[in-house]
């Protein structure tokens, strides 16, 4: 009888895991490389899709955290920061709170866990610089709403961009990116590019109403404490987990403006602004004093909007930039005023290529520290993008290598073949 009941016991354990796991085959429907170290020298991309409830793809990327990213859960300073948490996104985003439930699961940790930190699966922690326009649908010519894109980012380690000495077998910034599908039971679906956190990561996105968040650099924004790098230490949500919680809850730019407005934004790592549009012909730059910490907004009156790594709010038009040497061609304000003046001597409307086009401006391909770095390194820009809002298609095409120098002696970029991405709604 005792080997018969250590046996049910036996059984019963299996049962659970397998139950626990089946998480993990529900909600992933694919992770699949589209591009690997074959087609790309510096970058891998997989392709992401989960669909499921919000508790199952957490369960599936937290999965994916730790065996492809190695993602180790950090420690809350105190249980306090834990419960303080979980009672904030009980209120303001249980999306969040239910997809905590399945990291924790996926990392066999117990459902009331107040020691590990499961609202974000950071990795290869980076600032981001990127150029973004949008171009609404009244100014287009199939009058849909776009939304062209660059994500650029130095080709080093983090060590190599604090001046550290390399580690043997480290991985390089923005080298390990994914593009995303979610269709979750409680949210709308979306589809995203990001990088450093699996969990809430994106730099650009849009969700089945049509509406599109990109997350860029903000050299003058409210930055963090080292102690708090991540985020976790002062409640509120990350610049990361907001971006998300729009696309997850919002329609449109109001609703936008609004889950803004009655959210706390923790400062963490990475002083950043972000572009939000929709399909209307509306957008908005959201940008969090570093003077005082107020929300500041800047609206397009259904212009085009453009966006680079300076405070929009604190330099409205180019009369009041600084000036800028002519060989800093990556600099924040040289990169608006490029894509300012093109759209400003563009007759008629924009098309699809017109904003391919845009975007070439402001590639970064040059031997760079003005955003950053603590001595010079390669710039590169890394995804360039077009997105279509009514289409929820991204057209995309990512940095492969270097080709051969500019009259400047800078090296042009060779990308990848082109690919296109569409949300199903």
């Amino acid at each position: 009888m005792k080997i018969q009941f250590k046996f049910i016991l036996l059984l019963l354990a299996f049962a659970i895991l397998m139950s626990s796991r089946s998480f993990a085959k529900d909600a992933l429907l694919k992770n699949e490389v589209v591009v690997d170290k074959k087609t790309s020298d510096y970058l891998e991309i997989r392709h992401i899709v989960l669909k499921g409830t919000n508790e199952e793809i957490g369960y599936a990327l937290g999965e994916i955290a730790w065996k492809w990213l190695d993602v180790k859960l950090p420690l809350y300073a105190s249980p306090v920061y834990a419960k303080a948490r979980k009672e904030y996104l009980k209120k303001n985003y249980p999306i969040l709170l239910d997809r905590m439930k399945g990291v924790a699961n996926s990392y066999g940790l117990p459902p009331n866990d107040n020691v590990h930190v499961t609202s974000s699966l950071f990795y290869d922690l980076a600032p981001l610089f990127c150029s973004a326009i949008y171009f609404p649908p009244n100014l287009t010519t199939n009058g849909h709403a776009l939304v062209g894109h660059n994500v650029e980012f130095y080709t080093a380690s983090m060590r190599e961009f604090i001046k550290m000495k390399p580690v043997e077998g480290e991985h390089k910034l923005f080298s390990r990116d994914f593009v995303m599908e979610m269709y979750p039971d409680n949210g709308y679906p979306s589809i995203v590019i990001g990088t450093m956190d699996i969990l809430n990561g994106m730099q650009g996105g849009m969700n089945s109403k049509g509406l599109f968040v990109a997350m860029l650099a903000d050299n003058n924004s409210a930055k963090a404490a080292e102690s708090n790098v991540t985020g976790d230490a002062s409640g509120g949500l990350t610049i990361f987990q907001i971006n998300r919680l729009l696309l997850d809850t919002c329609a449109n730019v109001e609703e936008a403006k609004i889950a803004i407005l009655n959210n706390k934004q923790s400062v963490g790592f990475e002083p950043a602004h972000i572009m939000v549009c929709d399909t209307s012909g509306k957008s908005f730059i959201y940008e969090l004093s570093g003077k005082d910490f107020s929300d500041q907004f800047t609206d397009n009156e259904r212009k085009p909007q453009i966006m680079t790594n300076h405070a929009v709010y604190l330099y409205p038009d180019v009369s009041t930039f600084p000036e800028v040497p002519a060989d800093k061609t990556y600099n924040s304000f040289f990169r608006f005023k490029r894509l300012d003046d093109y759209v400003k001597a563009h007759k008629g409307k924009f098309s699809v290529d017109d904003a391919k086009e845009a975007m070439t401006l402001s590639y970064g391909h040059s031997q760079d520290k003005d955003e950053g770095a603590a001595a010079p390194l390669p710039m590169r820009t890394l995804w360039t993008m077009v997105y279509d809002l009514d289409e929820g298609t991204i057209d995309v095409k990512f940095y492969a290598k270097d080709g051969p120098a500019d009259e400047q002696g800078d090296p042009t970029l060779v990308f990848t073949k082109p690919y296109k991405f569409q949300l199903e709604k």
